[in-house]
C-alpha cells in the first residue's frame, strides 16, 4: 500500500469501522421493535448509498487534481469538502446500522475529528501552494453545509480512470462495511453470537 499523508487517518478509520462491527456482533440495542429496526435499516442503506454515489461523483472532479490547483466545479462549487462530508454521511449510515443511538453518536464524534483535522491539514496546504486562489476559494465557498446557489458544471472535463477507479474500490469497501455490519447483527440476534452487552 502506497503511503501518503492521509495514510494514518484512513488506517484510523478502518479500525474504528472494525471495532464498529464488532461492537454490532456482541452489543444489543436496547428495545428497538421491527419498524424501528426496518426503518433504520433502510435509512442505513440510503445514506451509505448516498455517500458512495457522491464520493464516486467528487472524484470525477478532483482525481489526479487534487494538489495541481484549486478545484472549484461541480461539487467543489457548493462545498470545499465534499468528499469529506459524504464519508462523514456513509460514517453515520453504518453506524445507523448497529440499531444503537450511543454508536451513533460515539461514530458522530469520531469521524468529525478524523475529518475536521484532515481537512484543516488540507487547507493548511493549499494555503500555502495556492495562495491568492486558495483565499478567494475560501471566503466564497462554505467547508461544509453546502451553498447550492454557487453550484456549477463545466462543459468537460478530464477524469483519470485509474484514479476514478480507485473511488469505486472505496465505495464497494462502505458496502463490504456495510454487509459484513448486517451480518454481525443477524448473527447477534440469531443467538450464534452472544450479546454481552446492551446500548442505548
Amino acid at each position: 500500500m502506497t503511503r501518503s499523508a492521509s495514510t494514518p487517518r484512513l488506517r484510523l478509520t478502518l479500525l474504528f469501522y472494525l471495532a464498529l462491527v464488532g461492537a454490532a456482533a456482541f452489543c444489543a440495542p436496547r428495545a428497538a421493535g421491527a419498524l424501528w429496526s426496518g426503518a433504520t435499516q433502510c435509512a442505513a442503506l440510503l445514506l451509505v448509498a448516498f455517500a458512495c454515489l457522491g464520493r464516486i461523483w467528487c472524484s470525477v472532479f478532483i482525481a489526479g487534481r487534487k494538489d495541481m490547483g484549486i478545484v472549484t466545479e461541480g461539487p467543489y462549487a457548493v462545498s470545499r469538502h465534499p468528499l469529506y462530508s459524504l464519508s462523514f454521511v456513509g460514517g453515520l449510515g453504518l453506524a445507523l446500522t448497529t440499531g444503537s443511538v450511543t454508536l451513533v453518536a460515539l461514530t458522530a464524534i469520531v469521524l468529525a475529528a478524523l475529518v475536521s483535522g484532515a481537512a484543516r491539514r488540507e487547507e493548511r496546504w493549499l494555503g500555502t501552494h495556492h495562495r491568492e486562489a486558495w483565499a478567494r476559494y475560501a471566503q466564497a465557498t462554505p467547508r461544509w453545509w453546502p451553498d447550492w446557489s454557487r453550484w456549477s458544471l463545466p462543459p468537460a472535463t478530464v477524469v483519470h480512470p485509474a484514479i476514478l477507479w480507485k473511488a469505486f474500490v472505496d465505495a464497494g469497501a462502505f458496502f463490504l462495511l456495510y454487509a459484513l455490519l448486517l451480518a454481525a447483527v443477524w448473527l447477534r440476534e440469531a443467538a450464534v453470537l452472544p450479546t454481552l452487552a446492551t446500548l442505548p
